[in-house]
């Protein structure tokens, strides 16, 4: 029997890198091509955050659901000055960030039970991925690629098949590409959330 499921909570991203740069002078050794002196170097990350969650979800099978959502968050860039031959190491609390995603994913309950209540699941899903810096006037887009495992704990009911109440909980690995970064690469990143569900 096909049911709608709607999804609300918080989910936690950890933090990730987004490049190196090195101030550099010509240095002032012999020969035609002296090795630079650098003054200092930086390194820069998205921090972790928190955000919010809604997501909806549409049973195809007892076993295969398929949901889209989307998520609110403000990480905050940060920054760490190392090298520095003035000053020693220093770490700086850049702009706060806009977040905003919104995805899709295919969501596959195992053909197994732990008691009457818990239910492992496997979900891989991608979406959009919006950045706007603090000022709001600069907006940066990318893409983001996940997958992981949880488990559906129901309070009341007891499967993807009845009308229920529970909590959902899950671990994913996610693959981020483009948005805000000083380097053309792909970020790797993890992400826990805690949703409450409704089977409807």
């Amino acid at each position: 029997m096909h049911r709608l499921v709607l999804d609300g909570g918080v989910m936690w991203s950890g933090s990730y890198a987004i490049g190196d740069r090195s101030a550099q002078l010509r240095g002032n050794a012999a020969g035609a091509s002296p090795s630079p002196f650098t003054l200092f170097s930086t390194s820069s990350e998205v921090g972790p955050t928190a955000s919010a969650v809604v997501r909806v979800g549409f049973t195809l099978t007892p076993r295969l659901v398929i949901e889209g959502g989307g998520a609110f968050g403000r990480p905050r860039v940060r920054a760490a000055i190392a090298q520095d031959a003035e000053a020693g190491q220093q770490q700086l609390e850049g702009e706060q960030l806009q977040q905003y995603l919104i995805d899709a994913a295919l969501v596959w309950h195992l053909p197994m039970r732990w008691g009457t209540r818990l239910r492992p699941f496997i979900i891989g899903g991608g979406g959009y991925l919006r950045q706007l810096h603090e000022e709001r006037t600069l907006v940066e887009t990318g893409q983001l690629y996940y997958g992981g495992v949880g488990a559906r704990y129901w309070f009341h009911g007891g499967s993807g098949t009845t009308r229920g109440v529970g909590m959902r909980g899950e671990v994913r690995a996610n693959l981020r590409r483009e948005g805000i970064d000083f380097e053309d690469k792909t970020r790797v990143f993890p992400t826990v959330a805690v949703h409450l569900f409704f089977s409807l």
